[in-house]
This record gives structure tokens, C-alpha cells and sequence, in this order.
């Protein structure tokens, strides 16, 4: 318990963190300031109906016990319409905080999914898919329900519970402070134990990204888990991870029970107690020289009423904390994510035609302690060249490929592109622009074949699209199927082959026509005579850099050098001997 209390003391005491983060919840809610003034008014007028209601009840005892009738039936009315004006209104404030908490929910989620596009690749690889899911989905709407209900509510039970005190004062100040003390003592017991229930919903919090990964990773890896005969293993780790969530959403419910107890507890004696005193007031009452009462049935309904508002005005503030630590923890979670750098997008230097790569002393290392994976590098490669890279699994080519993409950059070094006039343009997110890629595996997205082949050129008519499939050799199996290009792909294009889902992704890369061609072991899944086929086609191309990862030795006599990257991390660039000069 002391523990947990001292972890949550600095966290809520940590000002300088704290400031950061009111400063960057400011901003991502300042275009729905008006929103939150409109839930405040609305809340509001609501307490000012419920305090209207309560004083006009004490009138209408005090008008029965008096036989004031014609007084009696207007405090009836006015009840009645404040309770009916406060249910609409109420009714009102629901549908007003549920919209403006999805348009700000929604707001926020858009902002963080266009920095995500825009992040650096590598520090955003580093949190797992189903962990940035957690964090847009729950952490998004728990920081969006607190802020457009928590600021407005704490200003409203303020007024609320000072207005309170007044008119209890007003009427009798002994009661009065008898009723605060009570109430305060209910708050103090509240914050205890809101202490170890903040540490309770930290956990899981954390624990739902637990959930969402795992459940991502199998969803997307389902094939793997069957092939590798995993289910069973699945099963009994999503069983631990439901049993470890479990223990934590007992623990929470039984504290939240235990409190939720002790406050009714407290709250009830606090109730007796005033009851008991209020009905003391009356027996011992005496009549001033105006005929009134000095304590009245009225004043003692008034009096019951305005403490059980005491008390429900403590036990949310009593809430505050918790809910402002909740609010911490999930905007963290958040602003790690929103403040990943975005990629250095530069000026475009070329507008190339054709294109030549000059590499000079690059070097990179995912992990500076673990050494380079590429080291010193240096070379200087023609345009319209087809190069073959090879070395052997695992020493840097995929790495190299990402330095081309730029998804990636040397830690020392330069990569230059160079167009057809010799101007220079340093490899940045930029150079995308001139680069088509087909990378390892499956990359296709659902949808339809024509989804996928306007996502390389989205101007692409559909006699381009075709003969794209064409140089691929997907033409006849499409031409085959009813659908042709509107032939749907599912997700992961479990619908169709490896080797068709391939040759789609080839022709998308072909119809993206740019001067640079990326094909990173991309007719893995094609036969041998499909395979010679498409780079047949291609080496009739000479209008295009081509760079070709293959584990095929067959292959590279389609290339005019050979990029081969050493073990050490070094690169070796020959130009090829064995090159078939008949395919060339």
C-alpha cells in the first residue's frame, strides 16, 4: 500500500511532467474549447434546476404543515417544471458529450494516424502494431471523455458545493458544519482508496495493449499457428494473459467494492445523524415574534436533501485524482506516440529521366553497441544498370534495399542519386518519387486487383493495367476468372497464390514507372520458366536502374554487375562476367 502511494505521489506531484502534458492536452483540445463551455453551461443549468427544486420543496412542506394553499400549489409547480426542465436537459447534456467526445476522440486518432504515415520508419517500427492500436483506441477515448467531462465537472460540483454550503448556513449553521465535517470525512476515506485503485487501472491499461498485440499478431500470423500445428500453444497463451488481465479486474472490482461499500457505509451514518438532528431541531423548535418557526419540516427536508448533494459533490471530486492520473498515464501513452519524428522530407533536387546511385563511405547499425552492418561502403553504379545484389542471409542486403528507400539513413556517409545532367539529390523520403519496389513476401492490400494495381499509378487507364499484368504474366489467370480486374483480394490474399499474388505486385511496381526498380526476391514463389520469362521482358527494358535480390544464381546472368555484400559488411561491385549477352 505504501509503495503504491508513493509511486502515485510522484507521479501526480512530478510538475515538470506535468506541465508538459497539460500543455500538449491544450493543444491537441483547443479546437473544442466552445464544446466544453456548452457541457459546462448545460451542466450548469441542471444543478441550478436540481438547487431550485430542493429550495422549492422546503416551501411546499412548510405550505402543507401551514395550509397555505395558495403558496402550496405554486412551489409545486415550480418543482415540477425544474424536474421536468432538468431531466431534458440532462437528457441534452448525454447526446451533446456523447458527440463532442467523438469528434474530439476522432480529431485526436486522425492527428496521431497522420504522423504515424509521416514517422520515421525505424523509431516506429520499434512499438508493436497492436500496441499502437491500444493506445489510438482506448487510450484516445479515455483522454477525450475525461477532457470534454472531468474540467467541466469539477467546476460545476465547485459551484455546486459552494452554493450548497451557503443556503445550509443560511438556515442553520451548526447542522451545516456538522454536515460538511461528515462529508469531508467521506472524501478523505474516498482518496485512500482511490490511491490503490489508480495503480490498479495503470496496470490495465498496459495490460489491454497486452491483449490487442496478441490478438494482432495472431490474427495476421494465423496461417503460421496452423502450419506449425501452434493452436493449442496459442490458446494456453491467450488463457494466461486472460488469467493475468482477470487477477487485475478482480482486484480492481473487489477495492472498487470495498469503497463503494465504505462510503455508502459512512455516507448513511452521516445521513442518521443529521436525520437525528434535524428531528432534535424540531422537538426543541420555538416560534419567533413573526410566528416562524425556528426550525421548520421544511428546512429539515431542505436540509436532507442539500447534504446528500454535499456528499455527492465530494464523492466526485473525491474521483478527480484517479481519473486525472487515468488521464496522465493515457496521454503519455499517446504523446510517445504522436512526437515520433516524422521523416526528413527535402527539397527535390532531379526531376530524372534516368538515374545513377553514388554510394560514399556509408555506414549503418541498427544498435551501435552491436557493430555495422554495413561498413565503409562506396561504389558508383550507372544508370539503366541491372544489378544483381547477393551475400549470404541475413548480412545487410534487406538493409541496403531500406537505405535506397530511404527508410533508413547511414549513420555516416552519403547516397546520392543522380540524374541524366549530373545534378545530385541525397537519398531522402523524397526519392521515392523516381523508385518503384516490390518487396519480400505478400504485399498485397485488400480489395480488388484494380485497388492494387492504381495504388503504383492512380491515373492508370485500363489498357495500362493490363499490359502491366502482361509484362508480369498475370494477364491469363485474370483473364480466366469472370472478375478480371475487379477479381477481390481478401486480406493477407489468402484468395489467391503466393506466385499470382507476386506477379500482382510486380505489374503494380512496373506500373508505377520510375526510373529505379526494387525487386527484393520477387518471383520467390514463381517457376522457373515464369521467372525467366518476366526478366526476359525486363532486360528489354533499358530505360530503368534495376536492383535484384535473389537467392537464384540462375538469375543473375540477367544482370550487367553483381552488388555483393561481405559478411563483414563491406560491398564489392564487379561487373559480370557470366552475363548472357544474348538476353541483354
Amino acid at each position: 500500500m505504501k509503495e503504491s502511494f508513493n509511486k502515485f505521489f510522484v507521479s501526480i506531484t512530478n510538475w515538470q511532467e506535468n506541465k508538459d502534458i497539460t500543455k500538449w492536452l491544450l493543444k491537441i483540445s483547443k479546437h473544442y474549447n466552445k464544446y466544453m463551455f456548452g457541457f459546462l453551461f448545460i451542466n450548469l443549468a441542471t444543478m441550478l434546476l436540481s438547487l431550485s427544486s430542493s429550495i422549492a420543496g422546503r416551501y411546499v412542506v412548510d405550505d402543507a404543515t401551514n395550509y397555505k394553499s395558495d403558496l402550496f400549489y405554486k412551489y409545486i409547480l415550480i418543482m415540477l417544471v425544474t424536474t421536468i426542465a432538468s431531466i431534458l436537459i440532462s437528457s441534452l447534456s448525454n447526446l451533446f458529450s456523447s458527440y463532442v467526445n467523438e469528434k474530439l476522440a476522432f480529431g485526436v486518432r486522425a492527428k496521431i494516424f497522420d504522423n504515424i504515415q509521416k514517422s520515421d520508419w525505424l523509431k516506429l517500427s520499434k512499438f508493436h502494431s497492436g500496441d499502437i492500436l491500444a493506445r489510438l483506441s482506448d487510450d484516445v477515448s479515455n483522454v477525450a471523455s475525461t477532457l470534454i467531462t472531468l474540467v467541466p465537472n469539477i467546476l460545476v460540483t465547485g459551484v455546486q458545493l459552494v452554493l450548497v454550503l451557503i443556503i445550509l448556513f443560511m438556515n442553520d449553521p451548526t447542522l451545516a458544519l456538522i454536515g460538511l465535517i461528515i462529508g469531508a470525512i467521506g472524501m478523505v476515506a474516498n482518496l485512500l482508496f482511490r490511491r490503490r485503485y489508480s495503480e490498479y487501472q495503470k496496470s490495465l491499461q498496459e495490460s489491454q495493449s497486452e491483449y490487442y498485440s496478441f490478438f494482432q499478431e495472431s490474427l495476421a500470423k494465423i496461417g503460421v499457428i496452423k502450419t506449425f500445428q501452434l493452436e493449442d500453444e496459442n490458446i494456453e497463451k491467450f488463457s494466461k494473459i486472460r488469467d493475468r488481465r482477470m487477477k487485475l479486474v478482480m482486484k480492481s472490482t473487489v477495492l472498487s467494492n470495498v469503497m463503494g461499500s465504505a462510503m455508502r457505509l459512512i455516507y448513511n451514518i452521516g445521513y442518521v445523524v443529521t436525520f437525528s438532528l434535524c428531528a432534535y431541531r424540531l422537538t426543541t423548535a420555538t416560534i419567533d415574534a413573526n410566528g416562524v418557526a425556528t426550525f421548520t419540516y421544511g428546512t429539515m427536508t431542505l436540509f436532507l436533501t442539500l447534504v446528500s448533494q454535499v456528499q455527492t459533490s465530494i464523492r466526485s471530486l473525491g474521483h478527480v485524482l484517479p481519473r486525472l492520473y487515468s488521464l496522465k498515464v493515457s496521454a503519455l501513452r499517446i504523446k510517445e506516440i504522436s512526437e515520433i519524428d516524422n521523416e526528413d522530407y527535402k527539397i527535390k533536387e532531379i526531376t530524372p529521366k534516368s538515374i545513377s546511385l553514388k554510394a560514399t563511405n556509408v555506414q549503418f547499425s541498427y544498435q551501435t553497441d552491436k557493430g555495422n552492418v554495413l561498413s565503409n561502403i562506396s561504389f558508383e553504379i550507372p544508370s539503366n544498370s541491372h544489378i544483381g545484389i547477393v551475400g549470404t542471409s541475413g548480412n545487410g542486403k534487406t538493409t541496403f534495399i531500406r537505405l535506397l528507400l530511404s527508410l533508413i539513413k547511414p549513420d555516416s556517409g552519403s547516397l546520392e542519386y543522380i540524374d541524366e545532367n549530373n545534378n545530385h539529390e541525397e537519398a531522402c523520403p523524397s526519392s521515392r518519387r523516381f523508385i518503384s519496389y516490390v518487396p519480400q513476401g505478400n504485399t498485397l492490400m485488400s480489395g480488388t486487383v484494380r485497388d492494387n494495381l492504381l495504388a503504383g499509378n492512380n491515373d492508370a487507364t485500363e489498357e495500362q493495367m493490363w499490359e502491366a499484368l502482361r509484362f508480369a504474366d498475370a494477364e491469363d489467370f485474370l483473364k480466366n476468372n469472370h472478375d478480371g480486374l475487379d477479381t477481390v483480394i481478401s486480406e493477407g490474399a489468402s484468395s489467391i497464390s503466393e506466385g499470382q499474388a507476386q506477379r500482382i505486385a510486380i505489374a503494380r511496381a512496373w506500373l508505377r514507372n520510375k526510373p529505379i526498380l526494387i525487386l527484393d526476391e520477387a518471383t520467390s514463389a514463381l517457376d522457373e520458366n515464369t521467372e525467366r520469362r518476366i526478366f526476359e521482358k525486363l532486360t528489354k527494358h533499358r530505360d530503368k536502374t534495376c536492383f535484384i535480390i535473389t537467392h537464384r544464381r540462375s538469375m543473375l546472368s540477367y544482370c550487367d554487375m553483381i552488388l555483393e555484400i561481405t559478411d563483414d559488411g563491406h560491398a564489392i561491385l564487379t561487373k559480370n562476367e557470366s552475363i548472357n549477352s544474348d538476353k541483354v
